[in-house]
């Protein structure tokens, strides 16, 4: 009878600590693929290289597909420290949503694209469709309404490249695949988003184009 009891309680503690870990282990790898993505994208404002950025650092049992991303691209004569007063980067700071967008995955259900091509498919934004974390949602940007790029983000990432001094907001975001569904049911029932069954981790990073 002592053994019928405590056996799955052991159990869900064991299977709930080999989760955390691999937990730990995407969140490190989407932590690493910002930071790196940030880098690429301030040194020639173009993401032709992202994928191949993905592909280095996603962690073992989690597709590409999983992972998704979206940038917000702020006109540089908002931005340079050398306005008058060096109030460029500091006004910049004060707008809506800079910085400050609804976290997401931008993405509304399970497939293979890669992160690029989910992202260029989505014009580089987040939209209402897409899955929300449920935690620091404030609003989603559109476009020119927050002096932002918006239709003109797919142009200057994949072919014009960036102007030199322009700033940008880059979220990255991974779907986290359960080892199953009773799992799941541990970490907030699977859903950590307004969608059923999406658990994200997510990192987010900013910079200036040189």
């Amino acid at each position: 009878m002592e053994t019928a009891i405590t056996l799955p309680i052991v159990l869900s503690v064991v299977l709930f600590s080999l989760e955390f870990i691999r937990i730990g282990l995407a969140q490190s790898a989407v932590d690493t693929i910002t930071k790196e993505c940030t880098f690429r994208l301030m040194a020639t404002g173009k993401v032709d290289k992202f994928d191949e950025i993905f592909k280095k650092h996603k962690p073992l049992g989690i597709p590409l597909g999983n992972f998704r991303y979206y940038i917000r691209i702020y006109a540089d004569d908002d931005v340079s420290p050398m306005t008058e007063n060096h109030q460029g980067i500091y006004k910049i700071a004060r707008y809506e949503p800079f910085g400050k967008e609804t976290i997401g995955w931008a993405d509304s259900s399970q497939n293979t694209d890669s992160p690029t091509e989910k992202a260029s498919e989505n014009d580089y934004g987040l939209t209402d469709e897409h899955a929300w974390l449920n935690k620091y949602q404030t609003s989603i940007c559109d476009g020119a309404d927050f002096n932002e790029y918006g239709s003109d983000r797919k142009t200057l990432l994949e072919d014009e490249g960036v102007p030199s001094g322009s700033a940008f907001v880059l979220t990255v975001a991974v779907r986290f695949p359960f080892s199953s569904s009773f799992i799941s049911k541990l970490f907030n029932g699977g859903s950590n988003t307004n969608k059923p069954d999406v658990y994200i981790l997510w990192a987010r990073g900013s910079g200036l184009v040189n």
